[in-house]
């Protein structure tokens, strides 16, 4: 038997597109890291050449990305709705990173579907448990 989704797809889709939309991030990075031809996850970031400066950056995109999900989960433990814990970690994460490196579109759409998803969880009145 497959199991049900837990909330219901028709008044949570915005949650839902957030949730696939980023999974599209990630089969489309794993695809790229799998395949002979190479990626380099963070030429979307950043064009610094010099090693010790990607090294730089990469350590600002790993912190960005380790305070998404540790927000993600501290947010869930003090009783946040989790789709409202992951719209704000999913907002840090974009916008800190457009504050380091500067526009970037997969940025700009995780910011506006995250300001979308906390938004509606605000006006729903959902955003503890």
């Amino acid at each position: 038997m497959m199991p049900m989704l837990r909330y219901s797809l028709r008044s949570d889709w915005v949650f839902y597109v957030f949730i696939v939309s980023y999974g599209f991030l990630v089969v489309r990075m794993t695809l790229g890291l799998a395949s002979s031809e190479g990626v380099n996850i963070f030429e979307g970031y950043s064009s610094v050449q010099d090693p010790v400066e990607m090294l730089k950056d990469a350590n600002k995109i790993y912190w960005s990305k380790t305070c998404f999900l540790f927000g993600t989960l501290l947010l869930t433990t003090l009783n946040f709705d989790f789709r409202m814990a992951v719209a704000i970690a999913g907002g840090f994460w974009s916008l800190s990173l457009l504050l380091i490196f500067g526009s970037n579109p997969t940025l700009c759409a995780v910011l506006v579907g995250a300001v979308v998803l906390s938004g509606q969880q605000v006006f729903r009145g959902e955003v503890t448990n």
